[in-house]
């Protein structure tokens, strides 16, 4: 499948569903790590044959945030930190690559950085 480079109104017409998508990831994300402690007990003893009661509860959970980040891949966005709310999308600037950067709770695409400088390297559009 060949990569998606997004102009800025592209970019602009997802964020009605970031703005869905990933707090129900977050929330989801921190259900898996704060919400079933057992389950942190049953991986460290996994290689002794453990198991948690919740692991089925676990597993819908991660399978429903494992949806929500399929959808952000088939629209050909970059999740690049749940906990921060960050979502990149490629894009082409002035003949070279880069992505434009977006943070929840954000209402517009205003930022972009290169590809290697990441969130701290945003600059405005």
């Amino acid at each position: 499948m060949p990569k998606k480079y997004f102009t800025v109104e592209e970019a602009n017409a997802l964020i009605p569903e970031l703005n869905d998508w990933v707090p129900r990831l977050q929330e989801l994300y921190s259900l898996m790590h704060k919400g079933f402690p057992d389950i942190q007990k049953a991986r460290s003893k996994a290689e002794y044959g453990g198991g948690s009661i919740y692991g089925t509860d676990y597993l819908k959970v991660a399978l429903k945030a494992n949806q929500i980040t399929k959808n952000f891949e088939k629209r050909g966005c970059v999740l690049k930190g749940i906990e921060m709310g960050l979502v990149d999308f490629p894009s082409i600037r002035e003949g070279k690559e880069v992505f434009l950067c977006w943070k929840i709770p954000e209402q517009e695409i205003r930022f972009w950085h290169d590809l290697d400088t990441g969130f701290a390297g945003r600059q405005p559009i």
